[in-house]
């Protein structure tokens, strides 16, 4: 077995020339076998991955495919070998390696093929694995931990997922949230036509849309309903809704990205369909629709979504430009989106109705601006104006004291802050307990918690009635 010095003399000969195909095939496969040599030091694990990763690099320079193939194996006997050493002979877990792994796995993602690697589905690397992913203690940086959402992806893209093993990715996901920024999430940027390093989010739907075919992220989704109507926001919730708050600011990156820098409509592109179809993921499956119907997560929802669509279309008349067909593509998905909520329109919870209250204000001028570029959103009508009218009539009939003293809209669930006397609807307050490190009471600054406030059922029965009135009084006129 040729050394790891013997090994970059091939790769990178004295004179300067290139490496031939054959002398880089005997380097890739030597390096596999320096993998598996457990004399080798964590120093030399690492020059053995970094030597296989170049090698293949040289070898598939010209195809994209079999380069993301041959990386892909290198990965998978890679974090074979270090779980065995993990196991066996107790090796401290090294970042290195861990990156260095998650690197070759770099230009995977999901719609990848990679039918002719061969995947250890050894109870060894799924603990591994699982290990470094949920688990502080084995990897105390959650930047590092966050990493392995791409292999966990690449791994279950292969294996069958397992009830156990499912349980803990989803718990490694609500220990993670926060490390899920937009950074993370997106591609690197791609300048010119050279193509970048793509971000989590495709790896990260991949794995939200399997755990909720199964029905694996059910019991995370009660737990943030319970919290909710608890007003003791928990991980739980916290996650879900940092997770769909990362869709209008990364909506809201990449646009400031195409408007400040030279980067190709078909990144753009590209990342745009990303969000919104992360979006759809997040609110329109059935695992999490109940979830972000909530209080609280049903406005984050419905905030974050007018903001991505209002992001998209800010620059929508240069990026047309550019590519007219790619430009028409996305609002198609949009509509999609759009399509998915309206079909929940039944709900008086839903996100579709609680766009409608909140935002019908911002409808004309969406039509404006789809159709100067000849396109539309089907579900988002010129008639919201007249709606908006309606509402803003029925408005000036409301009681004073059924309105939330913070945001003017009619309370469902009243609720008393303690900390001012003064009154707003149970969803202001776990809005406030979400988007603040530490909230407060906005009209006396004073911290909040859980014991900060006080139900007003007698005040709710109220404000029921009258809208059961209101109701009554409508359809008679209408007769």
């Amino acid at each position: 077995m040729a050394t790891l010095d013997e090994l970059e003399q091939r790769l990178y000969p004295s004179d300067g020339s290139d490496p031939t195909p054959n002398e880089s095939c005997h380097v890739y496969h030597h390096s596999i076998l320096q993998l598996s040599n457990n004399a080798n030091s964590t120093a030399q694990l690492i020059r053995a991955i970094d030597v296989g990763k170049q090698a293949v690099g040289i070898l598939f320079k010209d195809c994209n495919e079999s380069r993301t193939m041959h990386w892909a194996r290198l990965a998978a006997f890679a974090a074979s070998m270090v779980a065995k050493r993990s196991k066996y002979f107790c090796e401290p877990l090294s970042v290195h390696v861990i990156r260095d792994i998650n690197c070759l796995l770099s230009h995977w993602e999901p719609s990848i093929s990679t039918q002719n690697v061969t995947l250890d589905q050894s109870a060894c690397l799924k603990n591994w694995m699982l290990s470094v992913f949920c688990d502080a203690r084995t990897c105390p940086d959650p930047r590092v931990r966050v990493l392995m959402l791409r292999f966990l992806a690449f791994y279950w893209h292969h294996a069958e997922l397992d009830t156990k093993a499912a349980l803990r990715t989803v718990s490694g996901l609500i220990l993670n949230y926060e490390a899920l920024d937009e950074e993370t999430l997106l591609p690197t940027d791609r300048r010119g036509e050279e193509k970048g390093e793509p971000g989590l989010l495709y790896p990260l739907m991949f794995l939200l849309e399997g755990l909720g075919r199964h029905g694996y992220l059910d019991h995370m989704c009660q737990a943030a309903i319970t919290q909710v109507r608890r007003l003791i926001p928990g991980p739980e919730t916290r996650c879900l809704a940092t997770l769909v708050k990362r869709t209008c600011r990364s909506a809201e990156r990449i646009k400031a990205m195409y408007m400040m820098f030279d980067i190709k409509a078909p990144y753009i592109l590209e990342s745009l369909t990303g969000v919104v179809k992360f979006f759809g993921v997040l609110v329109t499956s059935q695992s999490t629709v109940h979830a972000y119907e909530s209080p609280g997560l049903l406005k984050l929802a419905s905030d974050s979504l007018v903001d991505m669509i209002s992001s998209i279309l800010e620059i929508g008349p240069i990026l047309q430009l550019e590519s007219t067909t790619g430009y028409a593509d996305l609002i198609g998905m949009v509509n999609k989106t759009l399509e998915s909520l309206a079909l929940r329109g039944d709900s008086p919870k839903s996100v579709w109705i609680k766009v409608q209250q909140d935002h019908s204000h911002v409808f004309p001028r969406f039509t404006r601006q789809t159709q100067t570029m000849g396109l539309s959103l089907l579900f988002l009508s010129p008639s919201a104006g007249a709606r908006e009218a309606s509402w803003a009539e029925e408005m000036e009939e409301v009681p004073t004291k059924y309105l939330d003293s913070l945001t003017q809209d009619i309370m469902t669930e009243p609720v008393r802050l303690l900390t001012s006397g003064m009154t707003v609807d149970h969803s202001t307050i776990i809005t406030l307990l979400l988007t603040s490190i530490t909230p407060f009471d906005p009209f006396t600054r004073l911290p909040l918690c859980h014991s900060s406030f006080k139900s007003l059922p007698r005040l709710k029965r109220q404000i029921r009635e009258w809208k059961n009135r209101k109701h009554c009084n409508r359809e008679m006129e209408e007769e």
